[in-house]
């Protein structure tokens, strides 16, 4: 597997108890529109970066990881601020824990990925 090319993004929860930094380009960029996303997120759809676990580092503050019920039945666990409680990043049981579904919301500039 050849390097990603060079990015670098920072972002975290509203209260910046939590802050994260991105090493690469995610893998992709998508939005899922499925029920449990639109009740989770209060909008048509959640935005998620997918980025390998590895390339997001923790630069303050710890998330909580909360289990939370999916149309899969396999449930997510979804990293969020222990204070504000903004969702960071989920796990999905496809993937494991070897990828991360980044909230591009959260990121200080979400303008920079499609």
């Amino acid at each position: 597997m050849s390097d990603p090319a060079p990015f670098f993004a920072e972002g975290g929860c509203t209260c910046r108890a939590v802050r994260f930094s991105l090493a690469s380009t995610p893998l992709i960029v998508h939005c899922c529109h499925c029920r449990w996303c639109q009740r989770e997120s209060g909008a048509s759809f959640a935005l998620n970066a997918v980025i390998e676990a590895e390339r997001v580092r923790l630069l303050k503050g710890s998330p909580v990881l909360v289990m939370t019920p999916s149309a899969s039945g396999k449930g997510q666990r979804i990293a969020r601020c222990a204070d504000c409680h903004i969702a960071l990043w989920s796990h999905y049981a496809g993937a494991g824990d070897a990828l991360r579904f980044v909230r591009v919301g959260t990121l200080d500039d979400p303008d920079r990925l499609p």
